[in-house]
C-alpha cells in the first residue's frame, strides 16, 4: 500500500477519535515490517486519576489482508498501581465463516476492535499497565498495529 493511502487512513482515524468526548486513552504500537512476533508484548501505561467513573476497555488491532486465520488469540494483562493483576485470554474474530473480514478499513489494512472490559471502575488512582501479547502458535502474524482504547462508560450509547 502506498504511503499516501496509509497517511490518509491515519488522518481519518485521528479525526474520528478526536471527536469522541468519552475517549480517555487511545494509543497504538506499531509492528516493524507489519509483522507481530510471537514474543513481542505490547505495553501501554495510563495514569488513572478518576477512580469514581466507569470505563470500557478495548483492544484494537490493525492487520493486513494476508492474515491467515479467522481469529486472533491474545493474552491481556492489566496491572494495577499496587501490583495486582488481571489476566484474560481474548478471542478476536478477524473473519467470518465465509472468510469475509469483520473489521473496517480501506485497501490492505483492516481494523478490528474488541471490548474486553465493560463498565469497570479502576479501584485505585495511579498508573495502570496494559500488556497485550499474541496467543497464536505462529511465530509472526501480519498485524501492523496493536492498541488499547479506554473510554468513559456511557450507558446511553
Amino acid at each position: 500500500m502506498s504511503k499516501i493511502k496509509y497517511f490518509i487512513i491515519l488522518i481519518v482515524i485521528f479525526s474520528l477519535s478526536s471527536c469522541d468526548p468519552n475517549m480517555v486513552y487511545d494509543h497504538f504500537e506499531k509492528n516493524p515490517g507489519h509483522k507481530w512476533m510471537a514474543d513481542d508484548i505490547k505495553r501501554f501505561e495510563l495514569d488513572i486519576q478518576d477512580n469514581l467513573s466507569f470505563y470500557n476497555v478495548y483492544v484494537n488491532i490493525r492487520h493486513t489482508k494476508d492474515y491467515p486465520k479467522s481469529n486472533l488469540y491474545l493474552f491481556v494483562r492489566i496491572i494495577g498501581p499496587e501490583g495486582n493483576e488481571i489476566k484474560d485470554t481474548i478471542d478476536m474474530q478477524i473473519a467470518d465463516k465465509h472468510g469475509k473480514w469483520t473489521g473496517s478499513g480501506f485497501g490492505e489494512i483492516k481494523f478490528v476492535r474488541k471490548k474486553i472490559k465493560e463498565s469497570v471502575r479502576f479501584s485505585k488512582k495511579g498508573v495502570y499497565v496494559f500488556e497485550v501479547e499474541p496467543g497464536m502458535r505462529l511465530q509472526e502474524i501480519p498485524v501492523t498495529d496493536v492498541g488499547i482504547r479506554i473510554e468513559k462508560f456511557n450507558p446511553v450509547k
